[in-house]
């Protein structure tokens, strides 16, 4: 009886994990959490992004920087990449409004406002291998 009830509710399970993995995978993106300091490499391109999460205390500075590997394509020209950096965990353009930019946007600094998760989104154009660094002073 028991195998019988098994055998007829695998389908059931089956089922639900399907769906249960395919609305995590629509719902959620990956995020990498970041320890202080911390250094990434990674290559990004295209209409995705790389995402970031690190903890900060208020009055803690928090310093972001990118570099990338440049190269050149006859039709789409330098390559590039960016970043910004949110207190949102969804994908949006709403950057922070604490600190100082430099070195044409590849740097930022400044004193976080609040206590809590810093988003950082990695972008590049077409494509670029690219170096994070990102630390809390």
């Amino acid at each position: 009886m028991l195998i019988r009830l098994l055998h007829k509710s695998l389908p059931v399970f089956a089922l639900a994990i399907l769906c249960g993995v395919a609305n995590i995978a629509d719902g959620h993106e990956y995020v990498k959490r970041l320890r202080n300091p911390a250094t990434v490499k990674g290559f990004i391109g295209g209409e995705s992004h790389n995402s970031y999460v690190i903890k900060v205390r208020k009055g803690q500075t928090l310093t972001v920087q990118i570099s990338w590997k440049h190269e050149h394509d006859k039709e789409l020209g330098d390559n590039h990449a960016e970043f910004f950096v949110s207190d949102l965990p969804d994908f949006g353009e709403d950057a922070v409004k604490f600190g100082k930019e430099a070195h044409n946007g590849t740097r930022l600094s400044g004193k976080v406002p609040k206590t809590g998760n810093y988003y950082i989104y990695v972008m590049g154009h077409p494509t670029a291998y690219y170096t994070l660094r990102v630390t809390i002073k």
